[in-house]
């Protein structure tokens, strides 16, 4: 994160969630997501009915911070980067993040620089490319399968 010039990773659940973390977690119009930040460990915002569930998944330790149906999940978010630390400097957002939760954290949190956390991910060895050839995996040439 740091040789990237990036505070912070924010993510939701997904393919790069899982392979940092170990947790895999579905999607839905609820907000579960994580921060990364270069000091402290992994932060995870979460809908206050999935906190159960979720303490099973996640490692003992960890900051876990609930939001109820009627609380944003995004104020917690950049409660997270302010609590961090985080008050200026580039925010790395993972590209499958959806837009609403990108606007939210943005209107929450407006005076930090928002980019592609991407490169940092690709270094941290997160491999995001869509699987090729029958099966999801990756093909050598003449069509065997690796």
């Amino acid at each position: 994160m740091k040789e990237f010039g990036l505070q912070a990773v924010v993510m939701e659940a997904g393919p790069a969630m899982t392979y940092l973390t170990g947790v895999r977690w579905g999607r839905s119009e609820r907000t579960f997501a994580l921060v990364l930040t270069q000091k402290g460990d992994p932060a995870w915002v979460l809908p206050g009915f999935e906190d159960m569930r979720a303490r099973e998944l996640i490692h003992a330790g960890q900051e876990i911070r609930v939001w109820q149906e009627d609380e944003s999940p995004y104020q917690r978010v950049a409660e997270i980067l302010k609590d961090r630390g985080v008050a200026a400097g580039r925010v790395g957002m993972e590209e499958s993040l959806r837009f609403f939760v990108f606007d939210g954290v943005r209107n929450q949190a407006p005076k930090l620089d928002y980019t592609s956390a991407q490169p940092a991910l690709k270094a941290a060895g997160v491999d995001l490319a869509p699987p090729t050839g029958r099966g999801g995996r990756k093909q050598q040439a003449g069509g065997r399968k690796q």
